[in-house]
């Protein structure tokens, strides 16, 4: 299923609050802050036409999450139904410059 998102599946969603569930942890609220497309890292041996994207999120700063592998609900858009992501691969970036009041995360989809 990974395989099938895009950044179009992602942009409906910006300012709007996913939940990741990555045991042992607490479920986490996210919210969609940026959506990034990134041709250049696209690999031109493959056949896939999808452009490697990169979702940005925020959460509340005290969450002990680094980098985790877990299952990311996404609510449900005016043009999509709600989904749910097996194995998301999510990852805690640094605050650098940005509003410390949150922590900071990424999904890279390539």
């Amino acid at each position: 299923m990974l395989d099938k998102i895009c950044s179009d599946d992602f942009m409906p969603l910006l300012g709007q609050t996913c939940y990741l569930h990555a045991a042992p942890y607490p479920e986490l609220a996210l919210q969609v802050l940026a959506v990034r497309q990134n041709p250049r890292a696209q690999n031109p041996y493959l056949q896939d036409n999808r452009v490697p994207f990169i979702v940005e999120l925020t959460a509340d700063p005290l969450t002990p999450l680094v980098d985790v592998v877990g299952q990311l609900r996404l609510p449900a858009s005016a043009s999509t139904a709600q989904k749910i992501l097996e194995d998301i691969n999510i990852s805690r970036i640094g605050t650098m410059g940005r509003d410390n009041q949150f922590s900071y995360f990424q999904l890279i989809f390539n």
